[in-house]
């Protein structure tokens, strides 16, 4: 309606008298690309009733805004819709503030409900329960690429929502993706409960450099092991240390990629607790644990059980990697139950874990075929 309106810099609220009920697309554009500077906290007073898809895509994007009041969509309750608000405020450089909730009420979750819906803003803070009261089974890609490039983006109050979902698949993928994020409080993720899906924390923190401090669990509920599951999750991060309770909801049999690259070249990070992955237990997988701690190079030993009550036939590079380039490694290399892992599988090929780290204890006496 008044998408590239280059000169609007005010509009009124609310923008119509009446009431509507939602519907697709009702809002899509309206005002990207305008010079508006600020929102009515009663804009959108008349609209009442469940989302429809893409109803607020990309409603405010690129426009001069610099925040957004609190509970601006009202009252939604009922199914969440596809893309409802994908892209709502993506590339607004002079948005700093978000003053409180995007709405009250209680909605289930969509394909792609919150994509990018902040992507490259100039947000500095995210506020507690943002996106209100979720419940339901989750959908594919609900937090993709949520606050991606936020590059001002350091401090999140708290759990993103309240109410408890089920795993999806890319569910926080990219969310965080090349944020400025500082640190992660407990929980943040709520409570999600339910079997793991594919990708669903890929690529998460990637590539947030100023990331050193991660409180744990990273969610409440409990999760059983997918394929991809923490697929470079806080790949090149300044964290130090992992909490102990971190991955405390994980439970079940070993997936194929589940911790591949998952701390890969986190050079600050220098400890590991014992056990943490000890809800991990069965059958290995393949590249389960590839590349998890590659090129942590202030990392100092390997905690004995770290990986829990792993048992079973070898798989193909499951170990691939994992502490490769790790070059302040002292003490033994990693152990099950006081046996080292090339004791446990011997005839592996070509797993390379320990290339690099020949500060181990034992690491004149580790097979070829491990480093």
């Amino acid at each position: 309606t008044f998408a590239e309106c280059a000169d609007l810099t005010t509009v009124g609220g609310p923008l119509f008298s009446g009431t509507l009920t939602p519907a697709e697309r009702m809002f899509y554009r309206t005002f990207r690309n305008t010079a508006l500077t600020e929102i009515p906290a009663d804009l959108f007073a008349g609209i009442q009733g469940a989302p429809a898809m893409d109803m607020f895509s990309w409603t405010f994007s690129g426009t001069a805004i610099t925040s957004i009041p609190a509970n601006l969509f009202g009252t939604l309750n009922g199914d969440g819709a596809p893309s409802m608000f994908s892209w709502t405020f993506s590339n607004c450089a002079n948005l700093t503030t978000i003053e409180g909730q995007l709405f009250s009420g209680t909605i289930t979750p969509a394909d792609y409900m919150f994509s990018s819906t902040f992507q490259s803003s100039g947000i500095t803070s995210v506020p507690a329960n943002l996106f209100g009261e979720l419940n339901g089974d989750g959908a594919m890609g609900m937090f993709h690429q949520t606050f991606y490039g936020c590059a001002n983006l350091t401090t999140v109050g708290g759990a993103l929502f309240s109410g408890t979902i089920t795993p999806a698949e890319r569910m926080f993928y990219n969310t965080f993706f090349n944020t400025a994020i500082t640190s992660i409080p407990e929980n943040i993720f709520g409570n999600v409960t339910g079997d793991g899906a594919p990708s669903m924390f890929a690529n998460t923190f990637y590539g947030c450099e100023n990331l050193t401090t991660i409180e744990g669990p990273l969610f409440s509920g409990t999760i059983t092991p997918a394929e991809r599951m923490f697929y470079w999750t806080f790949y090149n991060t300044a964290i130090t240390e992992i909490p102990a309770d971190f991955f405390a909801g994980i439970r079940g049999a070993p997936a194929g990629s589940m911790f591949t690259g998952t701390f890969r070249n986190c050079y600050q990070l220098q400890s590991i607790p014992e056990n943490l992955f000890a809800g991990i237990q069965g059958a290995p997988a393949s590249s389960m644990f590839s590349s998890t701690f590659e090129n942590c190079y202030q990392l100092q030993s390997i905690p004995e059980n770290l990986f829990g009550n792993i048992s079973g036939p070898a798989a193909n590079t499951m170990f691939y990697y994992t502490f490769a380039h790790c070059t302040s490694l002292t003490g033994p290399s990693a152990r099950i139950n006081g046996q080292y892992l090339y004791e446990i599988w011997p005839n592996v090929s070509n797993m390379y874990t320990y290339i690099g780290s020949t500060g181990l204890s034992d690491y004149d006496q580790i097979p070829s075929n491990w480093k």
